[in-house]
């Protein structure tokens, strides 16, 4: 599941399939919704776990099912596709993915039950941004993408994990806005390297290049990996760097450093956020919902003279600043 098919594939079955389906579920929603909640007063009446992860399901099935048609009536309007790089349709597809993470996020706060709150120095105008963000936690990606479109209003071009193509609406999406996916196992980690730079070096001052450092949603698990990875490697002074973080995982410098020489001129925007960080997998979370807690973002920025050029430089200032990401985890934990 991590390396989608063709595009031709996905286009020709996955999208017409994948909204028929989420079309039939979307019109079934009552009757499924009355299911789950017979089955919760028998037996689960306290939590009403079944409804809630029901409500999940049928919010992203409604979701899709209006972001595919909405996308379709975009690209009918656009002359089949023809004008789609014009200011007018590239704002039209920021709008509709902007709503699309809008209904998303808000079905994950209302039935996971958690709230969520960001604190931030207004993003910079008329400058290109770099987004250094952490990824831990279910839907942590959506509330990010949600920010930056909702409350930024920006253009995002984010890096993400290639599975996400299997989801039709994300796969268009992200092709019309520029985003560019990645094989956890590339065979040519490279030219994954020079997409980056390139995608830096078209940023324009209303665009955001989101990046997540760690390299996938941390776990226990995968940190410990990471860590006796770089053993292996006779990293020794990585690893202790890597064992001195407590809530995140060493970052991954490459694509940093790609995106810093591809736009020297962007603003950095490091972000942090805590409150879902216990939620590895799906088990933690039935056990934990109703959450009843605060989800909790905050970011700051540097400015391109107060960070280094160098790519060994890059690396060392990158940890530096995921010490301060890891700081504040631990100080939100805490209270």
């Amino acid at each position: 599941m991590d390396t989608p098919p063709p595009r031709w594939v996905r286009r020709l079955f996955i999208t017409p399939l994948v909204f028929a389906a989420g079309l039939i579920l979307t019109l079934s929603a009552p009757l499924l919704h009355v299911f789950a909640a017979v089955l919760d007063l028998i037996f689960d009446r306290k939590r009403f776990r079944l409804s809630r992860f029901v409500g999940i399901g049928l919010a992203f099935c409604a979701t899709e099912v209006f972001g595919l048609f909405t996308l379709f009536t975009v690209w009918v309007g656009s002359g089949f596709g023809r004008w789609m790089d014009r200011p007018f349709w590239v704002r039209a597809n920021m709008v509709l993915t902007g709503q699309y993470m809008e209904l998303i996020t808000r079905a994950l706060r209302f039935f996971l039950g958690f709230r969520f709150s960001y604190t931030f120095e207004p993003f910079p105008r008329d400058r290109p941004v770099i987004l250094l963000s952490r990824h831990a936690g279910p839907g942590d990606a959506f509330l990010i993408m949600r920010v930056i479109l909702r409350d930024g209003k920006r253009r995002p071009m984010f890096i993400g994990a290639a599975k996400l193509q299997w989801d039709p609406f994300l796969d268009i999406a992200g092709e019309r806005l520029g985003y560019h996916y990645l094989l956890r196992n590339s065979t040519d980690p490279q030219a994954d390297l020079r997409s980056i730079r390139a995608m830096a070096e078209s940023l324009g001052g209303n665009d955001t290049l989101g990046i997540f450092p760690e390299g996938g949603n941390v776990t226990p698990g995968r940190r410990q990996h990471r860590i006796d990875s770089l053993g292996a490697k006779g990293r020794d002074d990585l690893v202790r760097v890597a064992e001195s973080l407590r809530h995140t995982m060493l970052p991954r410098s490459g694509g940093v450093v790609a995106a810093m020489d591809g736009a020297p001129e962007a603003v950095v925007l490091v972000l942090a956020h805590a409150g879902l960080d216990d939620l590895c997998g799906f088990g933690d979370l039935w056990n934990a919902v109703p959450l009843g807690r605060e989800v909790v973002a905050h970011s700051w920025t540097v400015l391109p003279e107060d960070r280094p050029s160098d790519s060994q430089a890059v690396a060392a200032w990158l940890c530096r600043e995921w010490q301060k990401v890891d700081d504040w985890i631990g100080e939100q934990l805490a209270l």
